[in-house]
């Protein structure tokens, strides 16, 4: 009761009222983008950690593939004595240089996915909000 009351004893006027509520809008919006906005960038970080890592993967199974490939060719044809030597030692290389890679950027997808792209902790936020809200609504006459 005695809230609702200026400093002269008199109800506030509307436009006090109103003040005050556009006041704690901004306040309250302001809150949010700014939570919304430190969650990205920390996502962001993560990102840019994970982004590196399946670049360096990929060139690491392409250089890999190109300096190792022959020698490895090279030394499995022996075991071949046929005149596909060469294709199937080929072969037996291509699929373990795929094997690699794929590790690797199966970890880097779990990493990204571990993650994730939304802002979840903004989202939780705002969902409480909207509860939160929804009850204050309710409790109005």
């Amino acid at each position: 009761m005695n809230n609702e009351r200026g400093n002269n004893g008199s109800a506030k006027s509307l436009a006090v009222v109103l003040h005050e509520i556009k006041d704690d809008l901004k306040e309250f919006l302001q809150t949010r983008y700014d939570l919304l906005r430190s969650e990205l960038s920390e996502k962001l970080t993560v990102w840019k950690t994970s982004l590196p890592m399946v670049v360096g993967a990929l060139m690491l199974a392409w250089s890999g593939f190109l300096a190792l490939t022959f020698t490895f060719i090279a030394l499995l044809r022996p075991l071949f004595d046929n005149e596909y030597a060469w294709a199937i030692a080929a072969g037996i290389v291509a699929a373990v240089y795929f094997l690699v890679a794929g590790v690797i950027a199966w970890l880097a997808y779990r990493e990204l996915t571990y993650t994730g792209v939304a802002p979840t902790r903004t989202m939780q936020v705002l969902k409480q909000d909207q509860v939160w809200l929804q009850n204050e609504a309710r409790q109005q006459p």
